[in-house]
């Protein structure tokens, strides 16, 4: 089930830009939610909190449309693990 993925595209609220500046996690760091996004276009700064709220319909129609085959993927992985087992 590891090779399920997909990606959204987020945009900026005001202007509906997709692409985004800011700074990269160093080495050992990871984003936070109080990470900041600035828009490539309008100049917008956003936390990535706001940015994943602004973007939830999209990210929500995005996991609405992948559900057939995230329940496919759990049902073959179940039956492989089960595989010869008598139940």
């Amino acid at each position: 089930m590891d090779d399920l993925s997909i990606e959204v595209s987020l945009t900026c609220p005001t202007c509906g830009c997709t692409e985004f500046e800011s700074e990269q996690p160093g080495e050992d760091e990871d984003y936070t939610y109080n990470w900041l996004f600035t828009c490539a276009h309008c100049g917008r700064t956003l936390s990535r909190k706001e940015l994943i709220e602004a973007n939830a319909g999209s990210i929500d129609a995005a996991i609405d449309d992948m559900q057939g085959e995230i329940v496919e993927a759990a049902a073959e992985e179940l039956k492989r693990a089960f595989k010869g087992q008598k139940i």
